[in-house]
């Protein structure tokens, strides 16, 4: 199975997990739109139009309480930490993000094995990292 593939499986297993209540969405596009776009076609299709040009982050969930901005790592959480850094900063432009109500956001990278170096990191960089398991990713790693 391709790692993009794995990934894909890991976080959606994630999600289905940690958010039952289906308040969640993979590969979510991510950015300002254009206004110039807007203008002409409007939010919804001028955002079609510029979506191959947005950064796409692995999954959005959100609560009454807080919009979690999740990237998922299988091997490396190094990359999904300074990926997570740039997808939280441009949620916080996007104008067409689902589910969201002005909650403030949370980064999330999800690792299914903690390292307490990655730990410090995210936690100077204000991010949350999760541990989360699946007995088929010991056969991958």
């Amino acid at each position: 199975m391709p790692r993009q593939e794995r990934e894909r499986r890991f976080i959606t297993e994630y999600v289905l997990d940690t958010f039952p209540a289906g308040n969640w969405m993979l590969n979510v596009p991510l950015g300002e739109v254009p206004p110039e776009l807007v203008r002409l076609h409007g939010l919804r299709t001028g955002a079609a139009l510029f979506r191959p040009q947005r950064r796409r982050v692995d999954a959005v969930a959100w609560t009454r309480d807080a919009y979690y901005v999740i990237e998922a790592k299988i091997r490396d959480p190094f990359e999904g930490i300074g990926r997570l850094v740039t997808y939280v900063a441009e949620a916080a432009s996007s104008p067409d993000l689902p589910g969201y109500a002005g909650q403030p956001f949370i980064g999330r990278l999800v690792v299914p094995f903690l390292i307490e170096r990655d730990v410090l990191a995210a936690r100077r960089m204000d991010l949350e990292i999760v541990e989360f398991f699946k007995p088929w990713i010991a056969d991958y790693v």
